[in-house]
Formats: C-alpha cells, sequence, structure tokens
C-alpha cells in the first residue's frame, strides 16, 4: 500500500514537471524574455523666448541623440563595444578616447544615460539601428534641441544652453540630470527654472533583446514657461546693423577699432528695449556641441575675446560723459549756479594744467555742456569737491550693479570718498606687507654675513650697507604711500571731466542718463516682462521699480536742459539729432576717453562714447553707447545713436498702431 502511495506521487511529478517543460514551455520562456522594464526618459521641451511684439527668438526642433546606457552593460566587453561603435561611426567627434572621458567625467552616476553626441544625422540612425545586435547598451533618443532662430541677434542677452557640470550639486537644480543642457548665460540662465519643463517618462516592458513589447506607465513631459522680453527685434536689427555699419567706417581710419556695445532703455520703466555687443555671440555655436579651436579662440583667446557681454560687464572710462554728473555735484554744493561764468583760455590754470578741446572764453553752465569744455568742468569739480561728486553718482548708482536681470552684471567704480578709504587702504596694507617681507629677507640675509665676517671691519662694513639699505627701502616705501594712498586736488580735476579711476558700464551709463530724462526716477533696468504658462495663460508680469534720487528737481531740470545745449547746432552732439522731425531733438553727452589700458597709447587712442535721451519733451528712450577706439564720441558712438533715432521716431511702426 506505502509503495503504491510513493509511486503515485511519483507520477504526479513526473507529470507537473512534463506539463511545465513541454506543454508550457513557450509560455514560460515569453514570460522569461518579457519580465524586464525599461523607464525611457521623455525630455522636455524648454520654454520659447519672445521679443517685445511676441515674435519669437528662440524656439525648440526635435533632434536624435546618441547615449550610452551604462546599466545595459552589464556582463558585456565595455571596451569592445566602445571600439565597434567608433568604427560603426566613423565620426572624427567620436572617438575610444572622448567616450572613455565622457565614462569616466560621470562616474558617479552611471545609472543615467551617458550623452556620447546630441544631434545626429538621420543616416546615422539607419546604420545604428542596423548594428544595434553588434552595441549592447548603445541607445538613440529623441530630445528637444534650442533653435536660435536670428543667430548671433541679441546673442549675449539671450545667453546659451550648455551640458550641466558644476550647477548639478546647487541649489535648485536637484530635478536636473547630468547631460541635460541648462542655461549659462543671459536670459537662459538667469530664468533656467521657468524656461526649463518637466521630463516625463515612459515604463515599457522589452524582450531579451530588448525590443519593446508593452507600454505600462506613460508620465508626459511638460513643457517648460515661456518669456517675453522688453526688446524690440526689430530695434534690436537696427542697432546691430548701424553699429557695425559705422564700426566699419571708423576702422578705415583707426584700425583698432573693432569692439564696442550700446543699450537702448524705456525712460519710463527701465525695459531694455534693445542691447548688444560686438563681437557677436552665437549661441547655437554652444548649444550641446563640443566647441572647436577656431570656436575656442573666437570666444576666449582673441582680443578682442567675443562671449564677453561689454554692454554689461564691460567697464569703461566714460569720458565727458560723466560731466552732468559733475554739473549736478557743483550745483548742489552752492559753489556754482546756471549762471555763474568761467573762462576757458584753453587750459585749466591748476596743475596738472589739462588742455581743453579749444578756447571757448566765458561760458555759463548751458553753454559749457554744449561745448564740452574741460577747463569749466574741473573748475566746477574743485568747487564741488570730491565728496559731493561722490554723492550725486551714488544717487545715480554709479558705484553698484543696475540689478539688470541678467547673470554676471560688472559694477562701476566711482572714487567716491568711501571708495577711497576702503582702497587707500587696501593699498597701504598691501605696501606695508611688501616692504615689511623686503626688509625680513634683508635682515636674514645681513644677519648671515655678519656671522661669518672674519673682522671687525668686515663687520662694520656690512652694518653701514644694511643700514643705507633699511633707509632705501623705507623712504622707498614713504614715496609708494603718497604716490598710490593719497587723494590730490589733480585727481579730483580728472574725475570731473570722466578720466582718472571712473569707470562704467554701458548699462550703468543708460541707466543714468535715463534719470535725468525722465526727470529723478531712477529704474532698475530688466529684459523679461512677461511669463506666460505652456498653456499661454499669463503667470507673471514685470512691474517697473523706481526710486526717486535725492537731487533738487531745479538741478535735474537745468541739467536736462544744459544736455539739450549740446544736441541742438552748436552743440557737441547735434550731429546725431540734425536729421530728426522738428520737435523731437532731444539731450546728449559726447564723450571721448583714454583708458590707459593695455593696447592704447597715450594722447593717441581714445574710446568714443555717446549718451542721449529723445525726443526733449517727454522723453521715451536713452541711449548709450561705446565704440573701442572709436577716436571721438560724435565721431562713432554719436552715429549710432543717429541711426538709432531716426528709425525710432521715423521709420518704427508700433505695434497695434495703423
Amino acid at each position: 500500500m506505502f509503495a503504491m502511495l510513493i509511486a503515485a506521487v511519483f507520477y504526479a511529478l513526473l507529470a507537473r514537471l512534463f506539463w511545465l517543460q513541454v506543454l508550457q514551455e513557450e509560455i514560460f520562456l515569453n514570460k522569461a524574455v518579457v519580465q524586464s522594464t525599461r523607464w525611457i526618459p521623455e525630455k522636455a521641451s524648454r520654454g520659447e523666448i519672445m521679443d517685445a511684439r511676441g515674435d519669437v527668438l528662440v524656439t525648440n526642433r526635435p533632434v536624435y541623440n546618441l547615449t550610452l546606457n551604462y546599466i545595459g552593460l552589464r556582463n558585456q566587453d565595455i571596451e569592445q563595444v566602445v571600439e565597434d561603435l567608433v568604427l560603426v561611426l566613423e565620426d572624427p567627434d567620436i572617438t575610444v578616447e572622448a567616450i572613455r572621458a565622457s565614462i569616466d567625467s560621470q562616474s558617479s552616476r552611471l545609472y543615467e544615460p551617458i550623452m556620447i553626441k546630441r544631434d545626429i544625422p538621420l543616416e546615422t540612425v539607419i546604420r545604428l539601428e542596423e548594428r544595434r545586435w553588434q552595441l549592447p547598451g548603445i541607445m538613440i533618443e529623441t530630445s528637444p534641441r534650442r533653435l536660435y532662430l536670428y543667430g548671433g541677434m541679441m546673442g549675449h542677452l539671450l545667453g546659451y544652453v550648455h551640458p550641466i557640470k558644476e550647477e548639478i550639486d546647487e541649489p535648485g537644480y536637484e530635478n536636473h540630470g547630468l547631460g541635460d543642457l541648462v542655461g549659462k548665460t543671459g536670459v537662459e540662465k538667469s530664468y533656467e527654472f521657468e524656461l526649463k519643463g518637466t521630463n516625463g517618462y515612459r515604463e515599457v516592458t522589452v524582450n531579451a533583446r530588448n525590443h519593446p513589447l508593452e507600454e505600462i506607465t506613460y508620465i508626459p513631459s511638460v513643457t517648460g514657461n515661456s518669456l517675453q522680453l522688453t526688446t524690440d527685434m526689430k530695434l534690436q536689427k537696427v542697432l546691430e546693423d548701424v553699429f557695425e555699419e559705422v564700426l566699419a567706417n571708423v576702422a578705415g581710419s583707426y584700425p583698432k577699432a573693432n569692439a564696442g556695445a550700446a543699450v537702448v532703455l524705456d525712460v519710463n520703466t527701465g525695459g531694455v528695449l534693445a542691447m548688444m555687443s560686438y563681437p557677436e555671440m552665437y549661441p547655437d555655436d554652444f548649444n550641446g556641441n563640443s566647441m572647436s579651436q577656431e570656436h575656442a579662440d573666437y570666444y576666449f583667446n582673441q582680443q578682442p575675446a567675443a562671449l564677453y557681454n561689454r554692454a554689461m560687464q564691460g567697464s569703461y572710462v566714460p569720458g565727458s560723459t560723466f560731466k552732468p554728473i559733475t554739473g549736478m555735484a557743483a550745483l548742489a554744493s552752492g559753489n556754482l549756479t546756471v549762471n555763474t561764468r568761467i573762462t576757458c583760455g584753453g587750459a585749466y590754470w591748476y596743475k596738472p594744467y589739462i588742455k581743453c578741446t579749444g578756447v571757448h572764453g566765458s561760458l555759463n553752465y548751458y553753454q559749457a555742456m554744449a561745448r564740452s569744455c574741460n577747463v569749466y568742468f574741473q573748475e566746477a569739480a574743485r568747487r564741488a569737491g570730491i565728496g559731493n561728486i561722490g554723492a550725486i553718482g551714488h544717487e545715480f548708482n554709479m558705484d553698484a550693479r543696475t540689478g539688470l536681470d541678467l547673470p554676471y552684471e560688472g559694477a562701476g567704480l566711482l572714487p567716491s570718498v568711501n571708495w577711497q578709504s576702503v582702497e587707500f587702504s587696501r593699498r597701504s596694507e598691501s605696501i606695508n606687507r611688501d616692504t615689511d617681507r623686503q626688509l625680513d629677507d634683508l635682515e636674514t640675509e645681513y644677519l648671515s654675513l655678519l656671522a661669518s665676517a672674519e673682522t671687525d671691519q668686515d663687520k662694520r662694513r656690512l652694518e653701514r650697507e644694511w643700514s643705507s639699505k633699511k633707509n632705501t627701502l623705507e623712504a622707498r616705501r614713504r614715496e609708494r604711500l603718497n604716490e598710490d594712498t593719497t587723494w590730490r586736488d589733480a585727481d579730483t580735476f580728472n574725475t570731473g571731466i570722466g578720466q582718472g579711476y571712473n569707470q562704467y558700464t554701458i548699462v550703468e551709463l543708460a541707466a543714468y542718463v535715463a534719470t535725468i530724462a525722465n526727470g529723478g526716477t531712477y529704474y532698475t533696468p530688466y529684459v523679461v516682462d512677461k511669463i506666460y504658462y505652456p498653456d499661454g495663460r499669463l503667470k507673471s508680469r514685470h512691474e517697473p521699480q523706481g526710486r526717486r534720487v535725492d537731487v533738487e528737481q531745479w538741478i535735474l531740470d537745468a541739467t536736462k536742459q544744459a544736455m539739450t545745449s549740446a544736441a541742438r547746432p552748436g552743440g557737441t552732439a547735434y550731429g546725431a539729432f540734425a536729421g530728426l522731425p522738428a520737435g523731437i531733438g532731444g539731450g546728449a553727452k559726447t564723450g571721448t576717453a583714454q583708458p590707459g589700458r593695455a593696447g592704447y597709447i597715450k594722447n593717441k587712442d581714445f574710446d568714443g562714447l555717446f549718451i542721449c535721451f529723445a525726443p526733449a519733451e517727454d522723453p521715451q528712450i536713452a541711449f548709450a553707447c561705446v565704440m573701442e577706439h572709436g577716436h571721438s564720441g560724435s565721431g562713432s558712438a554719436g552715429l549710432v545713436a543717429k541711426g538709432v533715432l531716426e528709425y525710432f521716431f521715423m521709420e518704427r511702426d508700433i505695434p497695434g498702431e495703423g
């Protein structure tokens, strides 16, 4: 009985095994190969960027990207896969060394796809698909790629995207992955967290050959928010075209002229209507691409380097464009009135006897501004004093960043009393530290020499040498402290005409002239006006940020009137306004500056600067421009202003009108 029971159990097990291995073989085999799931990321599109008219400047296009799934290479000869991939592609950009470097750079996040190359052509995709059996772990994904519709136009302002690197561990970037393209400069960086969308995912089952069988879950990506700028693309094109045309003409006489920048502001809001920096920056050159040596030289190594946004990062000696600050400081001091007459005989009468551009005779405030008289404004600076000049400059934010909503903005250098205190203290510490170190070295040297001296005569000689050298170093210390840490009257005179320590960005100059134009409200410049959700609903709109400057209204009005004198016949800036319709007019100040930088020859090489506002009554726009090596403000940057003003008031079509 017991034997029969054992036999029955045995036959039941055999039957079950036959059913599982034979009858159910195909079912279980299929299950075995489908029980693998994959999460396939779906990259989100970045939000679009539009100009003030709603015309799209930056959008996206779909591309194929070649990636390496490191997890998919388990139990594979990774080196062989990499070598096979290089042989199949025959692409000079894709080498064994480059792929190894990509793997090494992502060693802490190998669970994420490793980007091999972006935007590969369809022919390459087909070739890879045909050889997929030979290339385990190699994946082709589609993703949106930034498309800059107008090349280098507005390139510095828009900025560019590039693979994430140091940002990966910064706050706010927690949802970014290696290989993601992120904003590195310009609007793309400032508004990264608005523009970046939310990635989606597909969960699919695949068989042993990694062929998809079924989609289990789909989480769609969400496009980023869109931005509408304050800039007008048509005005921007005019600005860039006119600048390049004028630059080419100026370079015919002054070959060093090869760079510059300009800004146009709305005087009643601070909105940036146009901003350019030359040489141009082409965002697509950085769009996830590896950079050629030619591009690296253009953007980083050549002079002038093109990546640098000169409009907001360049620091320029302002020349005579600073004279309205000096004039307001002198009026505020009570030591000068608009009717006070100062006689120009061709050079100032105090050392260093700085020359004027001519012999102007007796001038009042308005006439001096129109003729840009150096003698008048040196005397105005003397009467104002550097304390008052610094105080007025501070009111116009000349000693700080404007707060423009773009990254890496530079700040001006206003040689105020506060600046002197900090700077001269720093210099004193440096001079004393340097001298003390030399004295210590000298002591070490002579103590050693004295220890080895053989006679008393040798010792006395060495002691005399040591004492003489110590006295020389101490004398040099006093000389350097006197030269480098003392403010002199000549420094005040130089400051008054926009030379000396003065240095400002072009956007700072534009914001200050806009403040004079609108009657005394300093508006923080900005470039993004509106932010929209992906469905087109308005998320937010920028509210202009303004504050009243602490300058008496009559002083502002007098200075505004003085600047309009410069824009009338006989004024140094008249050429920029000569072609405008009657009743437009404006106010302006030319500037011819000696930067004292490398590449400039003293009294021979000059930057040309120009600031202005228009119309004269109820101003709408403010303008500031520099042309490096432009030689004169009226003959370089002033001609750029002329082109902008003529377009704005004679040719521009206003959105919503007509």
